[in-house]
């Protein structure tokens, strides 16, 4: 079922007094509004406002409570003809639209010159409707700016080479692969800047993925605080000042590491294969979740077969696939207040011979019409699901030559399975 995105307080405070009663999990829309890095709105049909953030109301100037139950002509009516006609063609087809640049909005003209892309995704019903649109803003202004910079930074690089070029041999060797190396730099740059603005879906993929990079990003701003007070000081240590930039890099790599898995899987290029070891996979995920489990009472049994072989996947992304199934299924088991809350993880040797790992709840388990559309992009059947978790994953293992498939557990939940290729005997992941 679908629940209305767009909440006021009194309904959230309800809605939340409701789930504490039935021991329903209902995610927070508001928080994960106030601390997304993007812009978000969800429009309804009728082109009002029901949900945006502080950063996409950057664009018009106006305030979050000055945006709720307006309209776009109320709010950025130099736009509104065009907002309008992207709504009037997503409730015609159903298809998302993106890459649409806006410049700022403000009655003063005093942003006119940022630069905003944004990303349209209609949210559909199970009947096939089109509840309201999904609009994911993000800031590039800096990013044209750095398209210029780089432009004119790589011909100074150029003017810098033939300069030097009546300089010794060896001078000469040194500067000119100096600047071929900055031109490579700013040239890979640019590629990735390109790469994400084709492919820019962190509007809908947000919510998967905060959960796993939130800890190197809080990290990372309490370096960076703490390296700012150091810097304060009148006579700075450069030692602690160092260190401190330094684990900032390293917990930059952590979370990146995460982002790098999902982007590949759109790159087409499947990420870096190695000989994994799924025992070890299962492991590493279950104690991620080791704190979901205690915290709504859900105990856990692995049924992991011994001697299992290996298999050729992106560790990173086989991860994300189990954390989501695994996250699924304690949600899933919220509701269950009469019988034991259980997740089951089981691995062993499928009939074809392929390397299988199941994932099984002791919830309601899945009304049997919609199973058909459960791999669906943008279907859910969570009030305010995005409808993305599962797409992602069944593409995932799809890439890896594999099949994830779901069917009922008797006599409660539900059990879904991922099967992937093995390998022959080599080097093992984890070991």
């Amino acid at each position: 079922m679908y629940g209305q995105m767009g909440l006021n307080d009194s309904q959230a405070s309800a809605n939340s007094s409701a789930d504490a009663g039935s021991g329903t999990r209902t995610p927070d829309f508001r928080l994960l509004y106030e601390t997304a890095p993007v812009g978000l709105a969800f429009l309804t049909p009728d082109c009002r406002y029901q949900l945006i953030n502080q950063h996409l109301c950057e664009i018009c100037g106006l305030s979050v409570d000055d945006h709720i139950g307006r309209s776009v002509r109320e709010t950025v009516p130099k736009v509104a003809e065009q907002v309008e006609n992207i709504v009037q063609t997503i409730l015609r087809t159903g298809n998302s639209i993106t890459g649409i640049e806006l410049n700022g909005q403000r009655l003063d003209g005093g942003n006119a010159d940022r630069v905003w892309i944004t990303n349209w995704y209609p949210l559909i019903a199970t009947d096939g409707s089109v509840l309201g649109i999904n609009v994911a803003s993000e800031e590039i202004t800096e990013r044209k700016r750095m398209e210029a910079a780089l432009a004119a930074s790589e011909a100074r690089s150029r003017e810098l080479a033939d300069s030097l070029r009546n300089l010794n041999e060896l001078l000469e060797q040194r500067v000119v692969a100096e600047a071929q190396e900055r031109v490579r730099i700013w040239d890979a740059a640019r590629r990735e800047i390109s790469e994400l603005g084709r492919h820019l879906t962190m509007g809908s993929m947000v919510a998967s993925i905060a959960h796993e990079v939130s800890q190197p990003l809080g990290a990372i701003v309490l370096n960076a605080d703490a390296g700012l007070h150091l810097l304060a000081e009148a006579k700075p240590y450069m030692d602690d000042v160092r260190a401190v930039l330094k684990d900032i890099v390293d917990d930059g790599h952590r979370a990146r590491a995460v982002f790098d898995g999902i982007r590949s899987m759109f790159r087409n290029d499947h990420g870096a294969r190695t000989t994994v070891t799924v025992n070890n996979l299962i492991g590493e995920v279950l104690a991620v979740v080791r704190g979901e489990l205690d915290a709504h009472q859900v105990s856990l049994r692995s049924e992991l077969s011994d001697g299992l072989p290996t298999v050729l996947a992106a560790p990173t992304q086989l991860q994300q696939v189990l954390l989501n199934l695994v996250m699924n299924a304690i949600e899933a088991m919220g509701p269950v207040t009469t019988r034991e809350r259980v997740l089951i993880v089981k691995s062993g040797i499928g009939e074809s011979g392929d390397v299988q790992i199941t994932v099984e709840d002791t919830g309601g388990g899945i009304d049997p019409s919609l199973v058909g559309r459960i791999f669906e992009a943008f279907f859910t059947t969570k009030a305010l699901g995005m409808g993305m978790g599962l797409s992602i994953c069944r593409s995932i293992v799809e890439s890896h030559g594999g099949l994830l498939s779901v069917s009922a557990r008797r006599p409660y939940g539900s059990s879904f399975c991922v099967r992937i290729p093995t390998t022959q005997p080599g080097p093992v992941y984890g070991d």
